[in-house]
């Protein structure tokens, strides 16, 4: 197939702003202006019809430079050959010199100098260039650059910004006694710079520009760096999204969740100094319940890991034995390591569920543009090439990854039969997928092997000419019986790479993209995207728009969240989205303004959109439009910064936007008159400013409240403080073989344990785009179960003996009796091995209960609770019932801390029951000790039974008095409670639990 390329109007509007600017906006200049006086001011021409900032006059020494965005994605090459073409067309410039920052950019250029060549010469009907790339090996052909021709030289920065290269050595014979560079300087070429950031960014790469003596330079990116160059044309992010001239964004992020079987850690943020020592803070699995959650834990040197987190999986871990703020990792004594963004632990798990997910994508995509005649491409970069592809003394074999592919490729195009419409349904899966590595040659003592680069080696070549060569063979269709598309490349689909494929290779049929690298590994976000974002192209080689089908997913190693607010950060230091206010933020803004002079506050304005011809002007308000100049943009700014909306470097504060009430606007409004602008422009401004700058809504912190001590000698509470305040210790026995045949037998035997599968819940997202901000809308979700076979086998017996205090010859026997008796019981475990220790841990516990309740002894042990520690204290003011004046008398404190509406309904009844002459809420640490953990009863009442009997209490409030329905450890911790006060000395307190009303207590 051959691509046809299409003219499109914003990469002619692009080159019609360098042109519009060299020739000093003449139509009928045929030379370039270069005088600084002349062309500055053709700059700021060019500069207001693109509503771009003026940066003032430095940009023109040594030489003039000038910006040109374009986003990745939407032909930046393209736009600049088309330049050097335009160019040449019109001044008869022939002198060019395009400089890249690596191999890999390199050679696509290469490829697009060479395939472009007659389809340019013939948009602009003018001659061809001649073109060479630079090789220090052939330094010969520098000679034919000083001639007449029309030339286009090709070099990496590298190749030249040392006084070592072969360039800059002088020579007795040849090149007329200099430098090789000399031929360039004499030429005074125009210098193209493909993504100055990576060229110029620093002095070295500057001064090597600058040995070239250019005329002009012509710098084009989608991050530029360097702000004190003009931008002439600018198609960034927001504009390509916004023309649909890229495909859209989705991310596929999957949350696996083992329930604590796999020793999952992963270091959550870089490590924070702490006084004089580090801290840092990991995701790990935290037994909650009966389960184990992902939490996140605060680690300092020497922690355990497992007592931190109650988790028997972590034990051998041992302590924190480094926490490194270089290199961001953890390290533990058994020489693990949690590191960011690293899921150590489930990383296979998460791996397999991502490339399952991108598989099925694919298949389904295909089905869906296979008639439209689009061959749809996947994209996966790895960590390391031996992953891939493994060397042995007998070859080349398949890496792990390559393995686990195929396998799943196998598994998802047989699933259903509606793959077997693809037309690729029976390729040999071995020929679907192959991976592009840098290569290492071959010697006599070993074959040519593939290696781990950064993408800027001369052994990456080998990388780039392979995929350059197969270009057009990628975008081919394989069709069964069509004996021209029966070809290794047409076959091949999915596309493994380690670092090559990361830039200067946009395949625009690339539609799913996944990386499985380290934390380290600097992989943007934005070159992720960047490699899937171009429009695809069906077999006729021409662009096929169409929303619907045109999205790029991002296989992501994090929540779509984290990966939407990751490339918006991304976007913000790149500076192609802003959250600062300047004095040119609002500059170039176009508006409707009434034409009269006169105060229009009834009068609504509108922004208008800058990239729109079209405005709507009613016949009875005559308008205007009307360019917000720099001068009213500055105003506004310092007006923002004055009323609080914006800090004192210009950020716009969430306290800012959370005050923008309507009083606040017309605040605004006023200040912005009495500095001079007018009252309906500054309107416009504050509802453009609103409309772009939202901040969420974040709830109050609760508010809290003081609790007060109101009588602490009432005699009522002395009486019944002395009754209740005994403190009691316990014992027990029972004997094992009991509780086994308990556990096995009983009411509530091992086997009715359920569990539920683990899982990988897959998150779909759309990533949305505009100038200010990039946001996220979730999609979709899936839940896949988990299997179990290829996690590590854990020791259950070993686990609940440590954790119920058993023999693991104890918890064996009642395992094996349960599955005797119910036969598949063992092979249940499986499904969530970790789940049932918590599970069986908790059965377990419930059969002691009842066996230790009856046999629970309590004694006083000599000590009381001290009736001081009955303090004021501070509540929140949502958990505090306030104690009406009758009920003052009858209790300690003005309001009462309850945990429920039962407690307020039950506090109100005590205050008006007659009977009860005193009462008092508990507090926290008044705790009965038990078998089942400390128990905190809710209430101490003091009664009065046919007006002299006294009769004090301890109560526990439930909403029903029906025991069977309480859970397990309340039914157990009521009865430990209700033996506690059974104790000899505690005989005149009457235990009652559960009580719904006053009645419940049976005065």
């Amino acid at each position: 197939m051959r691509i046809n390329y299409e003219k499109l109007p914003y990469q002619h509007e692009a080159v019609k702003s360098v042109v519009d600017t060299l020739s000093g906006h003449n139509d009928l200049a045929t030379k370039m202006v270069l005088e600084p006086e002349q062309l500055d001011e053709s700059v700021q021409e060019t500069l207001l019809n693109n509503n771009q900032k003026y940066p003032g006059e430095d940009y023109l020494k040594p030489f003039p430079q000038f910006n040109i965005e374009m986003e990745t994605g939407t032909g930046k090459t393209m736009v600049y050959l088309q330049t050097i073409m335009a160019l040449h067309k019109r001044f008869n410039e022939n002198k060019f010199v395009i400089v890249v920052p690596s191999r890999a950019i390199k050679a696509g250029v290469e490829d697009s100098l060479n395939k472009l060549k007659d389809y340019l010469s013939d948009i602009y009907n003018t001659d061809k260039y001649h073109y060479f790339v630079y090789d220090s090996k052939q330094i010969a052909e520098l000679q034919n650059f000083a001639g007449s021709n029309f030339e286009i030289m090709l070099t990496t920065v590298q190749a030249f910004n040392k006084s070592t290269n072969v360039i800059n050595q002088e020579y007795n014979e040849g090149f007329f006694g200099g430098r090789p560079l000399d031929q360039i300087r004499d030429a005074h070429p125009t210098v193209i710079i493909d993504e100055p950031q990576s060229v110029d960014g620093a002095k070295a790469g500057k001064e090597a520009i600058a040995s070239l003596s250019p005329k002009v330079t012509l710098r084009y990116s989608a991050t530029h760096k360097d702000k004190q160059y003009p931008m002439l044309y600018e198609f960034g992010p927001a504009q390509a999204y916004q023309a649909h001239m890229v495909k859209h964004i989705e991310t596929l992020g999957t949350e696996v969740n083992t329930n604590g079987n796999v020793a999952f850690v992963q270091l959550k943020e870089k490590p924070k100094p702490v006084g004089a020592s580090l801290q840092a803070k990991v995701i790990a699995y935290k037994q909650v319940g009966d389960e184990y959650k992902k939490k996140t834990i605060t680690l300092n040197q020497n922690d355990s890991l497992f007592e931190k987190t109650d988790n028997p999986q972590y034990k051998e871990w041992g302590r924190v034995v480094e926490i490194n703020r270089a290199d961001d990792f953890v390290e533990f004594e058994n020489g693990n390591q949690a590191t960011l963004g690293n899921n150590e632990g489930e990383a296979q798990i998460w791996i397999q569920s991502q490339m399952e997910a991108l598989i099925k994508d694919h298949l389904n995509r295909e089905l869906a543009m296979q008639d439209q005649g689009i061959k749809v491409l996947s994209l996966i970069f790895l960590d390391e090439v031996k992953n891939y592809r493994i060397y042995t003394a007998d070859g080349a074999k398949k890496g792990q990854y390559a393995e686990l592919f195929e396998k799943i490729y196998e598994r998802v195009i047989h699933s259903n039969p509606k793959y077997k419409k693809l037309y690729n349904y029976n390729v040999p899966v071995d020929e679907v997928h192959d991976g592009y590595f840098a290569q290492d040659k071959a010697t006599k003592k070993k074959p040519a092997m593939y290696c781990d680069t950064k993408g800027d080696t001369n052994k990456d070549e080998t990388a780039y000419d392979t995929i350059m060569q197969d270009k057009e063979g990628l975008l081919t269709q394989y069709i069964p019986g069509k004996s021209e598309t029966d070809t290794k490349a047409a076959k091949l689909r999915f596309i493994f790479s380690h670092s090559a494929l990361r830039e200067g290779w946009d395949n625009p049929n690339v539609f799913q993209i996944m990386t499985i690298t380290t934390p380290k590994n600097d992989l943007t976000r934005r070159q992720k995207i960047g490699r899937g974002l171009r429009i695809p192209v069906n077999q006729n080689g021409e662009r096929v728009y169409n929303d619907r089908q045109n999205v790029v997913t991002i296989y992501a190693s994090e929540t779509f969240e984290q990966f939407a607010n990751g490339l918006q950060k991304e976007y913000l230091q790149d500076g192609v989205i802003s959250n600062k206010i300047d004095e040119n933020t609002f500059a170039g803004l176009i508006i409707k303004k009434h034409q009269s002079d006169e105060d229009n506050d009834e009068e609504d304005t509108e922004i208008l959109n800058p990239d729109s011809n079209e405005f709507s002007v009613p016949d009875e308000q005559p308008q205007v439009m009307h360019k917000i100049t720099n001068e009213e943009s500055n105003t506004f700014a310092e007006v923002l910064k004055e009323t609080k909306i914006t800090n004192s470097k210009g950020v716009v504060t969430v306290q800012g936007m959370r005050s923008l009430t309507k009083e606040k606007k017309q605040q605004i409004v006023n200040k912005a008159a009495e500095k001079g602008l007018e009252e309906e422009t500054a309107t416009s401004m504050v509802d453009y400013f609103t409309n772009q700058y939202k901040v969420p809504v974040i709830e109050n912190r609760q508010n809290k409240e003081h609790v007060k001590v109101i009588n602490r000698d009432n005699p009522y509470l002395n009486d019944l403080w002395e009754k209740i305040a005994k403190k009691v210790n316990y014992r027990v026995e029972f004997k094992e073989e009991t509780l086994i045949n308990d556990i096995v037998n009983g009411s509530n035997p091992l086997a009715d344990i359920q569990l539920e599968k683990m899982t990988a819940v897959q998150k779909r997202a759309k990533i949305n785009l505009n100038k200010t901000n990039v946001s996220n809308e979730l999609i979709s979700t899936n839940t896949e179960h988990l299997e179990n076979s290829d996690l590590p086998i854990l020791d259950i017996t070993r686990q609940l003996a440590d954790q119920v205090g058993l023999t693991k010859q104890a918890i064996a026997k009642m395992i094996l009796e349960t599955n005797k008796k119910n036969p598949g019981f063992i092979n249940s475990i499986k499904l969530n091995p970790a789940l049932f220790v918590q599970r069986a841990k908790q059965n377990i516990k419930t059969h002691e209960s009842r066996l230790l309740n009856q046999s629970l002894v309590y004694v006083l042990n000599g000590e009381s609770w001290s009736k001081d520690n009955l303090k004021p204290f501070n509540a929140a003011k949502n958990t505090l019932w306030v104690v009406p004046d009758k009920g003052l008398k009858k209790t300690l404190f003005d309001k009462i801390a309850v945990d429920s509406d039962e407690e307020r309904k039950f506090a109100n009844q005590l205050v008006n029951e007659d009977k009860i002459k005193y009462f008092l809420k508990l507090p926290h640490w008044f705790k009965i000790p038990t078998p089942f953990g400390n128990y905190n009863p809710d209430w101490a009442i003091l009664a009065e039974k046919d007006g002299s009997q006294r009769l004090y209490f301890i109560a526990e409030t439930k909403s029903t008095t029906d025991r069977t329905k309480l859970r397990n450890d309340e039914n157990a911790r009521i009865d430990a409670g209700k033996r506690a006060y059974e104790a000899e000395g505690l005989e005149e307190v009457i235990f009652r639990a559960p009580v719904v009303v006053v009645g419940n207590l049976e005065i």
